[in-house]
């Protein structure tokens, strides 16, 4: 009874620390985050399906925790630093929408938690729950800047609750599965001409959230004496989200108050499912090597599309916008160090490829391949106690922006021409607890 009550309290903080706590910044391709573990982030998260190294592995391959044979909780966060600008290269204004301010940065800084369980139930069966953070995306442009009624403020934040369960076959081979509940929150902003209405200028802000359901599967194998691999499926996730759209500073009268009326609103986004192939290899007993591809189906997000709800005659609609993303894959190599009995030194590098062509880039998010270097250190304190520390420097490559955006026929289209550029930094660590 004691245990139970203990397990209950550990999982329910840890729910409530992640839905108050959460502040999200992309790192990998698109607006996914691979920050669900320190554990993993010091080799770039390769053999991430296949490595089932602590209670994380509920998370990245629930066959994976067959290897786990006691009773595990894993607590982690990581520390994000975005700096990134959009450099002004041309761009051109609509009458009444003059360029503003030719600084385009829209850095952040962010905060990832996350949490995971392991309950071995018998030889055979393990029971596992991993509350985390799968997608994120924070950019924020000062107000003013030159590309404003293209985008200001781009906020996506997630929580997914997953429950899984794994089942040994036998001493080479292990399957998993479970399910998810996953709440997404999004609040995208921009400035809004009213010139031709006798206003000014104003924020809209939209904001909504809603929550979606999935699965993922996995599969672990032995298939030498030295190599393990593990291949991972997560399915995609249709988030059905409601909301409202305001409008800042606009007429109070004529006809802009109609037109620009604030409502509720509701739309629709596919998050997309991934596959991930997984190795490690015991090159010596002291050295393990540890690769990974993974599969992302972007392709789902084609249009972002908002619906009024409740609105009044004569609302202007939201208009839509084309992103047409492509399926990407991301490759990871590492490799890990056993120092002593109770140091392990990692290291990692991963090549990610954007799904946006560069066609349809937005200003809200700039998005191109990257590279990731990793470095690592997991120190084992006790039999029953565990730390993570690593740090990941993530280097995109300079993104060309051409984006037109706004209403042709009224003259108003405004055109954002640059380059942008930047890096990340990443700063990961973990306490693993056997009890």
């Amino acid at each position: 009874m004691t245990n139970t009550l203990f397990q209950f309290r550990i999982i329910r903080c840890a729910i409530a620390t992640l839905g108050l706590g959460l502040a999200s910044t992309s790192h990998a391709a698109g607006f996914a985050l691979l920050e669900q573990n320190a554990s993993g982030a010091g080799v770039a998260y390769a053999g991430k399906a296949a490595i089932g190294e602590d209670a994380s592995a509920a998370w990245f391959n629930p066959a994976s925790m067959s290897r786990l044979k006691q009773r595990q909780v894993v607590l982690g966060g990581h520390y994000i630093d975005l700096n990134g600008e959009v450099k002004n290269e041309g761009s051109t204004a609509a009458p009444g929408r003059p360029l503003g301010s030719s600084t385009g940065e829209f850095g952040d800084e962010g905060y990832i938690p996350n949490f995971h369980l392991v309950l071995p139930f018998n030889d055979r069966i393990n029971f596992g729950l991993s509350v985390a953070t799968p997608f994120g995306l924070k950019t924020d442009f000062q107000g003013d800047w030159y590309g404003r009624f293209q985008g200001v403020t781009s906020d996506i934040k997630s929580v997914n609750i997953n429950p899984s369960a794994s089942y040994k076959l036998n001493e080479q081979w292990a399957v998993g599965g479970g399910v998810s509940a996953q709440k997404l929150d999004a609040k995208l902003s921009s400035q809004i001409n009213y010139a031709p209405f006798g206003g000014t200028e104003g924020l809209t802000t939209i904001a909504g959230d809603g929550w979606g359901y999935g699965f993922n599967l996995g599969l672990m194998g032995q298939v030498t004496p030295t190599t393990r691999v593990g291949v991972a499926y997560r399915s995609a996730i249709e988030q059905d989200l409601e909301g409202n759209v305001t409008f800042d500073n606009r007429p109070a009268a004529g006809p802009a108050a109609t037109l620009f009326a604030n409502s509720e609103l509701s739309s629709k986004i596919r998050l997309p499912s991934s596959l991930s192939i997984s190795s490690v290899t015991e090159l010596t007993p002291k050295w393990q090597v540890l690769t990974d591809a993974t599969w992302t189906e972007w392709s789902t997000i084609q249009k972002l599309d908002f619906q009024r709800q409740n609105a009044p005659a004569g609302a202007a609609a939201l208009s839509v916008q084309d992103y047409e993303w492509k399926n990407s894959w991301r490759f990871a190599l590492g490799g890990i160090y056993k120092y002593s009995d109770t140091i392990n030194l990692k290291a990692g590098l991963a090549y990610d490829m954007t799904p946006v062509p560069d066609e349809r880039r937005k200003v809200r998010l700039p998005d191109e391949d990257r590279i990731t270097l990793a470095v690592g250190s997991q120190y084992k304190f006790d039999k029953a106690i565990t730390f993570d520390v690593a740090f990941q420097y993530v280097m995109p490559d300079k993104a060309k922006v051409d984006s037109t955006e706004g209403n042709a026929a009224a003259g108003q289209q405004t055109r954002v021409l640059g380059t942008a550029e930047g890096d990340a930094f990443i700063l990961s660590g973990q306490v693993s607890y056997k009890f």
